[in-house]
This record gives C-alpha cells, structure tokens and sequence, in this order.
C-alpha cells in the first residue's frame, strides 16, 4: 500500500466566533492571496511561503474593520500598507475575488 504524508498548517487560536470569521476574511482577501503568491511557486503550500503575509489583530481593537465585506477590508489593507495606484490597480485586475 502506498501512503502519503499530510502536513497541516496551524494559523489561529481565537477566543471568540468574530476573530475566526475577521482569519476567514483575511485569507479570502486579494491582498493576502497576493502576498501568498509572490513565494508560492507550486501546489504546495508550506509554511515558508507564507512569511511575507503581515500579522494581524482579529480583535475589536483592531485598525481593521473586520465586519466589513471583503472587498472592504482588502481596500482597508491597501491604505495600511501604502499601495500605489499602479499595485492597487493591478491586485483588482488581476486576482479573483473569494466569497
């Protein structure tokens, strides 16, 4: 019999119900999936490629607004992070959106 190996990638505790949903908008964002991809070169999603997405706070305190749709937040994040026109432009003509 042939077997395979599976490798999870743990990527949150959380204490309540919201920040598990404000993880779940995050990674449906064009701006994580973006960051994602600049060291993503395969199928294979190790931890490694995952270094270049900045941390967050999922809580109420934070600078983001996690109630709002993901689009909104992806917007919120380009603001954070200081994207030009150029890489806004080219992340909404480029990435598909996630629901």
């Amino acid at each position: 019999m042939i077997g395979t190996t599976e490798t999870f990638m743990s990527i949150g505790s959380f204490d309540t119900l919201d920040e598990a949903t404000a993880l779940d908008k995050y990674v449906k964002s064009k701006f994580l999936r973006v960051m994602l991809g600049i060291l993503k070169i395969t199928q294979h999603n190790p931890v490694a490629t995952w270094k270049l997405i900045p941390m967050q706070d999922f809580t109420s305190n934070s600078d983001i607004d996690w109630t709002k749709s993901i689009s909104e937040i992806d917007q919120q994040m380009y603001k954070k992070y200081g994207l030009s026109n150029d890489e806004i432009n080219f992340i909404e003509t480029k990435v598909q959106a996630m629901d």
